[in-house]
């Protein structure tokens, strides 16, 4: 059931859409396949799918290579990528990277989308300079807004004070998450 679903996003994948060629699609998914990550194949595609807000070639990249990836997109519209394990990559604020950052995404390649304990605490630090957060999963994309005061009545992802600041928002199934319902 999940490599059907994983099959059905990367056929949504169209990397025109995001000013890559099919060609420049298939080397980044070959190299993510072999577990290299960060060749310039890989970053290029994905840079320009996260500018577009082509999650869904992120998400798959991502799956395709086993491991997490992080994007972050700061005030300036730039876009920085951090690979991590198949378990983990915290939010990582880079060099050069002008705040508030716009949005942080990754992605749980083996897992739903949902707020782990380190995205947590990654949501938590990031609190003072993150607008948006989200997470792409087996089972879509999850976002959570960093509402501070406004909003009172929406619900909140609980924990420590600084997540009181967050939304807590239902997964955005795939495919209807791209392009439609979710952007940076």
């Amino acid at each position: 059931m999940r490599d059907d679903l994983l099959i059905r996003v990367a056929h949504s994948v169209e990397p025109e859409s995001f000013g890559s060629t099919t060609e420049a699609w298939a080397a980044a998914m070959n190299a993510a396949w072999d577990g290299d990550v960060d060749t310039p194949e890989v970053l290029e595609v994905q840079q320009a799918a996260a500018s577009a807000g082509a999650w869904n070639a992120v998400y798959v990249l991502s799956a395709v290579a086993g491991l997490e990836t992080s994007v972050l997109i700061d005030a300036e519209g730039s876009v920085f990528i951090d690979w991590g394990s198949p378990g983990l990559v915290p939010l990582r604020a880079h060099v050069g990277a002008m705040a508030p950052f716009q949005v942080w995404v990754h992605t749980h390649p083996r897992f739903d989308a949902y707020w782990s304990g380190t995205d947590r605490q990654s949501l938590a630090n990031g609190t003072g300079v993150l607008r948006e957060a989200l997470v792409l999963g087996y089972n879509g994309v999850k976002r959570a807004r960093n509402l501070g005061e406004d909003e009172p009545e929406t619900e909140r992802i609980a924990g420590v004070p600084a997540l009181n600041a967050w939304s807590q928002e239902t997964p955005t199934p795939w495919p209807a998450a791209w392009p439609v319902e979710v952007s940076a």
